[in-house]
């Protein structure tokens, strides 16, 4: 099959089987969202569970409100004891669509987390059939293909992950790829290039190299298909231009890109996620192929009926990417076993990229594209032949029949008795529409889909990810548990513990220890959460005084560092959810003399120390440059000198403090590559103190200390803005190049 390149005018009869083709994709996303779109229509209150409420959307408050004071934020104070807010990819804080919602207001509400799901569904499947129907497929193949993209295995059970919102960008980018190939103009680079930057700024680098890695493959088999079918005189000048287009690409990609990948990759050396090895990566991997042929529950890989019978004739028709879909969705089930099967660990060792993800089967959303290209070209192939309308009646009615007789009885060897019936179903519409010769039609395409819907969706569970009612974190709930509390923020931290909720300090903007753990936390960080059941006091070292404690919205109270009973402590608020007053917490930011310091090699040496000390205003200073080494004094003192006036705000922080002796000012905020420090104005080293937190060398006397978060990495914000200006020039102010 050859792709059709003539671009006609619209008209009535060409605008019909387009709107057809997008109610069909609406309509299949709220049947995907059905719970949601029944809840919503009922009035009532519904979210999505997991990360699109506890980590997305906090992050969307927290950029909103930094947008609307004029600021672009690097550094969140109030989560995880301060992390690089610009460093973790998954705050997308450069994604278009975050941006837009960002218009609407400084608070977005959960509601604009939920419904950014939902978009990034709609999208995947528009994406989809702009990037069939410019490969050449007809109306049926493209509205088919579209949703079986869709509802890719990986995505319909995942759509929580900010990975499934940026993978909604992988048709984007197999679209734009496909306008190179065809056109090889240098403003297509550009705009292949604008597609994998927006699958990045969504701020899934998984996705980024699942969706990359895809695209490269298509591309490869789609220009050595072009080349092939490019006369020989001309095939030197189609591939340079297709070479002088991907340069392009290359260019503008990296500067896209670079924003989210060259911060991150900083983050990544630093958190948790350094130093997997080959057995945490393959972990999760699936042993069970059963799933090709009947759905399953959860992660599985059953891609539908349809595209499995109609691959033979996609692949003898040689239908343009029916090979690479074998191919590909081969790997794609090869990689997804994991530690179950060779070819992950064989691409683990001599594929760049592999290594640095986790949890091999996400590979399946490989088989959304796949099953696309195969079900399309297999309705192309089919629209080629006709059969006597007489003929196929009786054929029609039979399967008809069986179909719905075979909806009604259980299969023990289905999982789901759907599946039969649908496949029986299927059959009869596509003999129909063989013997109408309507095979290609967009209406055969919407019956179709129908089906595969049913069929792909009938193991889904039935809430979906969703909640309904009043969510966790409300501001009355967070009123009334703060009224119990003060100085959060200029004398102490606090420890959120579900007492709130859905990451309260960075919502309500107090510093908080506990956070949300992901792959991207601190290791630092990740180790005093660690330590904390066993040594408590550790939270009162690093500046918690209030322990804010209730059950989990879906685990109860089997998911808290510190233990419910804390020695010492005083609660000043007791019934479903409780404030705990910490004995001896010590302050955000205090001074301690250099008799009240000490070196330390490592922050495995300086936690060690501290779990016998806490809590103990002490300096423990990593410092290798340091000749001799420091030594605590005779006795540690009782209480810590607190600073005053203390400023803490989202880059910066302000305070003055008063020290008896030359000393340390300790920080209780995570230490980070990119802080600075001044002193009464004079430029003034940063040390990591307490195998945690910060700490700033002052004379004795009186001083004004001042701390600003500039990354090395901001350059990437600068060339941001200029790929942006350079590629709005090329789009717009050279449209024949």
């Amino acid at each position: 099959m050859r792709y059709r390149r003539a671009v006609s005018a619209p008209t009535a009869s060409r605008l019909r089987p387009l709107g057809l083709a997008l109610a069909t994709i609406v309509a299949a996303t709220l049947h995907l969202f059905a719970p949601l779109v029944q809840a919503t229509l009922r009035g009532e209150t519904a979210y999505f569970e997991w990360d699109v409420s506890e980590q997305y959307w906090p992050d969307l408050v927290y950029l909103c409100g930094a947008l609307h004071d004029g600021e672009l934020p690097s550094w969140n104070p109030y989560d995880r004891g301060g992390y690089p807010f610009v460093a973790d990819p998954q705050a997308a804080p450069y994604h278009p669509l975050n941006l837009a919602l960002c218009a609407f207001g400084a608070e977005p509400p959960l509601g604009f987390a939920t419904a950014r799901v939902v978009l990034g569904f709609l999208f995947s499947g528009l994406f989809a059939l702009g990037w069939l129907r410019r490969v050449g497929f007809g109306w049926s193949g493209s509205v088919v293909g579209a949703v079986l993209v869709e509802h890719a295995p990986f995505l319909r059970h995942n759509w929580e992950l900010n990975l499934t919102s940026a993978l909604a960008y992988l048709p984007a980018m197999l679209w734009a790829t496909e306008v190179l190939v065809q056109e090889k103009r240098v403003r297509d680079g550009v705009l292949l290039a604008l597609a994998f930057g927006a699958c990045a700024w969504t701020g899934s680098p998984p996705a980024l190299f699942f969706a990359s890695s895809f695209v490269a493959l298509y591309g490869l088999a789609r220009v050595a298909r072009e080349l092939h079918e490019t006369p020989k005189g001309h095939r030197r000048d189609a591939a340079f231009a297709i070479v002088r287009a991907f340069a392009v690409f290359a260019l503008f990609a990296f500067g896209f890109v670079a924003v989210v990948f060259v911060p991150g990759l900083q983050l990544a050396h630093h958190s948790v996620q350094a130093g997997r090895d080959f057995t945490d990566l393959a972990d999760g991997g699936l042993g069970d192929l059963s799933p090709l042929l009947a759905a399953r529950s959860g992660n599985h890989l059953y891609v539908g009926l349809l595209p499995l019978a109609l691959a033979p004739l996609a692949l003898r028709a040689r239908s343009i990417g029916s090979g690479l879909a074998l191919l590909a969705g081969a790997l794609a089930v090869g990689l997804a076993m994991g530690a179950e099967g060779p070819l992950f660990r064989l691409a683990f060792d001599h594929v760049p990229g592999v290594a640095l993800f986790r949890l091999p089967h996400r590979y399946e959303a490989w088989l959304g594209p796949c099953a696309a290209l195969l079900a399309a070209g297999g309705l192309d192939a089919l629209a080629a032949r006709t059969w006597s309308l007489r003929r196929a009646l009786p054929f029609v009615g039979a399967l008809l029949l069986l179909g719905v007789a075979a909806l009604f009885v259980d299969f023990e060897r289905f999982e789901h008795d759907l599946g039969p019936g649908l496949a029986f179903l299927a059959a009869a519409v596509l003999a129909a529409a063989v013997a109408t010769a309507r095979v290609s039609s967009a209406s055969i395409g919407a019956l179709l889909s129908l089906l595969v819907v049913v069929d792909v969706t009938q193991a889904l569970p039935d809430e979906r990810h969703l909640r309904v009612g009043k969510p966790p974190g409300t501001l009355d709930v967070a009123r009334e548990v703060l009224a119990h509390t003060e100085g959060l923020g200029s004398a102490h931290a606090a420890m959120d513990e579900f007492a709130i909720g859905l990451r309260a300090g960075t919502r309500y903007r107090f510093p908080e220890l506990r956070g949300y753990q992901d792959p991207l936390t601190l290791r630092s960080h990740e180790r005093v959460l660690a330590a904390l059941q066993e040594q408590p006091q550790l939270a009162a070292q690093f500046g918690v005084a209030y322990a804010l404690q209730g059950p989990h919205y879906l685990h109860g109270w089997n998911r808290h560092f510190l233990p419910r009973d804390l020695p010492g402590a005083r609660a000043t608020l007791e019934h479903e959810r409780s404030v705990t007053r910490l004995p001896r917490a010590l302050p955000l930011v205090y001074v301690v003399p250099r008799s009240s310091s000490r070196r330390v090699s490592s922050r495995q040496e300086a936690l060690a120390l501290l779990r016998e000390l806490a809590p103990a205003p002490v300096a423990l200073i990593e410092d290798d440059e340091e000749e001799a080494p420091l030594a605590f004094g005779r006795g540690l003192p009782e209480t810590a000198r607190a600073a005053e006036d203390v400023a803490l705000e989202r880059d910066t922080l302000r305070f003055v403090v008063d020290a008896p002796a030359a000393g340390y000012v300790v920080v209780n905020q995570a230490w980070y590559p990119g802080w600075l420090a001044e002193v009464d104005g004079v430029a003034t080293p940063i040390f990591r103190a307490n195998g945690f937190v910060r700490a700033v060398p002052v004379p004795a006397g009186r001083h004004r200390v001042a701390l600003r978060f500039e990354p090395e990495d901001a350059w990437t914000r600068s060339l941001l803005l200029g790929t942006w200006l350079a590629a709005l020039i090329v789009l717009f102010w050279r449209r024949r190049t």
